[in-house]
């Protein structure tokens, strides 16, 4: 025998939907939002991490770190640019808290391969930031040092590119 939802509507006439397990139908059945009493709800909902997944952006701060994640922050040695810095330490915990996750995953007896894949995209997607912020670091670098374009780097650059020029222009005619 079919279960008819039999909730009220915004009509003020039944639901005629087939209801589910619960007797409602998927539209009135609803998710559970909580504990009611808002004491107990702050409580419970405090350091909430369900919608972790991967972690790739998960908000990180200094006062959220572990013990053990603040011992590796100030371990992290990168010099200039403290703007940089801050990122690329920060961009090393996040590295650090996906691996655990990936860790513990991959040594359950039925590891999640969906999880284990998206950590995996997750921490590419990392490591392109961090050479991106890398390469941003190397160009304050050569501000803060003073290297133009005549700078010895520069110029023995510029002739190499000039003889592979040349060696081409020789091939090609």
């Amino acid at each position: 025998m079919e279960r008819v939802c039999g909730a009220l509507t915004r009509k003020g006439t039944p639901c005629l939907k087939m209801g589910l397990k619960n007797g409602r139908c998927r539209l009135h059945g609803g998710k559970s939002t909580g504990p009611k009493d808002r004491k107990k709800k702050s409580e419970q909902m405090e350091g909430n991490n369900n919608a972790v997944k991967t972690g790739e952006h998960e908000t990180i701060s200094y006062g959220t770190l572990t013990d053990e994640e603040k011992e590796l922050y100030e371990q992290i040695n990168t010099e200039p640019a403290k703007q940089i810095n801050g990122r690329l330490k920060i961009i090393e915990i996040r590295t650090f808290r996906m691996m655990k996750r990936y860790a513990e995953e991959s040594i359950k007896a039925k590891p999640n391969v969906a999880l284990l894949e998206s950590l995996e995209f997750a921490l590419t997607r990392i490591d392109a930031r961090a050479i991106e912020l890398i390469r941003e670091n190397r160009v304050l670098l050569e501000k803060d040092e003073g290297l133009t374009d005549d700078s010895s780097l520069i110029q023995l650059n510029n002739i190499l590119n000039g003889m592979r020029k040349d060696r081409q222009a020789k091939n090609n005619a």
